[in-house]
C-alpha cells in the first residue's frame, strides 16, 4: 500500500498537530468515559450494530429532527439506517446522550457482484466475509464493511443498489504516472482532476474494461461545517506504513500520533477512541470478534446508557505512548 505522509491526512476537520514536546497520555487506568475528556464535536466511523437510536462502535446515538442524513451524497431518511451499514458521523455530546448532526452512508463498493477465485469481488476489489450470495451474482449491489489491510472489503451488508451508478470509497493509493487505485479497484479520474494520494475518496462512475472510470471525486469524511472536530471512534483494522508510528487505519487515513505503540493490535479487529488535535490520538482500542452477531453484542449498550460496558471494562485496553 501507498505510505501516508503529513500532507497525505486529509479528510478529518481539526485544530494543529501534536509536536514532539507534548506530554506522555496516562495510562494508568481507564475511566467510564471512552473519550477520557470534554467533548466537542465527535467524529465516528463504523458499522452499525443494532437500533434503539442509532448504535454504532460501542456508543448509542439519537437521530433527531434536525439530523442531516446523506446516502451517495445525496439527502435522505433514516430508513437506510440498518444494522451493518457503513457510516460517518458527526455527533455532539448534550446532558450525557450522543445526538448525530450529520450521518453520511458511504458504502465501500457500489458495483456488479462478480465471482472470484474462491469468493466474490465488486470492481475488482474482494470482498470478504460472505457465506452465499450466489444468487446475487451479476447484480449491481452495495456492499457495506470495513476494508482490510490487504485492499479488500470485510464485509457486513449486502444490498441490492438502487443507483446505477458504480462507485468505491477509501483511501486513494498511488500516483499520476503509476496509477490510481482504492483498495484493488484501479480509478480513472475525471479529466484535469489533480489528485493526492492517501486521502478519503468517494469516486463515482461507470467500471468498464477493468477500471473505474470516474466522473465524480469527492474528498474527506467530515464536510459538516462551524464545529471543531475534538474527538474519533473509528472501527477498523491496522495497515503498516514507514512514517511512525508505523501503522494507520486500513481504508480510512486516519492518521495516528506518531508516539502511539500500535503494534499490539497490527492483527486485530478493533474500535478505537480518543482526542483528534489534528492527529488521531487514540487512548484505548477495543477488541472485537468477527462474528457480527457477537460483535453486536458486546458493542451494545444497556437501555439509558450512552455507551457499552465493554469500552470501558476488561475488553478495553490503553494504548501507550513512547
Amino acid at each position: 500500500m501507498t505510505r501516508l505522509t503529513r500532507r497525505n491526512a486529509l479528510g478529518l476537520l481539526g485544530g494543529t498537530a501534536l509536536t514532539a514536546c507534548s506530554p506522555a497520555i496516562s495510562t494508568s487506568q481507564l475511566g467510564d468515559d471512552p473519550f477520557e475528556g470534554g467533548i466537542g464535536g465527535t467524529g465516528i466511523v463504523g458499522l452499525m450494530t443494532g437500533t434503539g437510536s442509532v448504535l454504532v462502535n460501542g456508543l448509542r446515538v439519537e437521530v433527531t429532527s434536525a439530523t442531516r442524513i446523506f446516502h451517495a451524497n445525496e439527502r435522505t431518511n433514516d430508513t437506510l439506517l440498518v444494522p451493518g451499514r457503513t457510516l460517518t458521523m458527526l455527533a455532539r455530546a448534550r446532558l450525557g446522550r450522543f445526538e448525530a448532526k450529520r450521518i453520511d452512508i458511504d458504502d465501500p463498493l457500489t458495483g456488479i457482484l462478480l465471482r472470484q477465485a474462491n469468493g466474490y469481488s465488486v470492481n475488482s476489489t474482494p470482498v470478504r466475509g460472505i457465506n452465499d450470495a450466489s444468487g446475487r451474482v451479476g447484480e449491481r449491489v452495495s456492499v457495506s464493511g470495513i476494508w482490510q489491510a490487504d485492499g479488500s472489503v470485510r464485509t457486513s451488508l449486502i444490498r441490492r443498489a438502487s443507483a446505477s451508478e458504480d462507485s468505491v470509497s477509501g483511501v486513494l493509493e498511488g500516483s499520476a504516472s503509476t496509477g490510481w487505485t482504492i483498495g484493488q479497484t484501479p480509478i480513472t479520474p475525471p479529466s484535469g482532476q489533480s489528485l493526492i494520494g492517501g486521502q478519503f475518496v468517494v469516486a463515482k462512475g461507470q467500471f468498464t474494461h477493468g477500471t473505474l472510470q470516474a466522473h465524480s471525486l469527492r474528498f474527506g469524511r467530515f464536510r459538516e461545517g462551524g464545529e471543531t472536530l475534538r474527538q474519533l471512534s473509528v472501527e477498523g483494522y491496522l495497515e503498516p506504513v514507514v512514517q511512525a508510528p508505523g501503522f494507520r487505519l486500513a481504508g480510512l487515513g486516519h492518521s495516528f500520533d506518531n508516539r502511539l505503540q500500535l503494534a499490539s493490535f497490527a492483527n486485530s479487529r478493533a474500535v478505537y477512541f480518543g482526542p483528534y488535535t489534528g492527529r488521531f490520538v487514540a487512548r484505548r482500542a477495543v477488541l472485537v470478534p468477527e462474528a457480527q452477531g457477537q460483535r453486536a453484542s458486546l458493542l451494545r449498550p444497556a437501555d439509558g446508557q450512552s455507551s457499552a460496558a465493554s469500552l470501558s471494562g476488561d475488553r478495553a485496553r490503553p494504548i501507550i505512548t513512547r
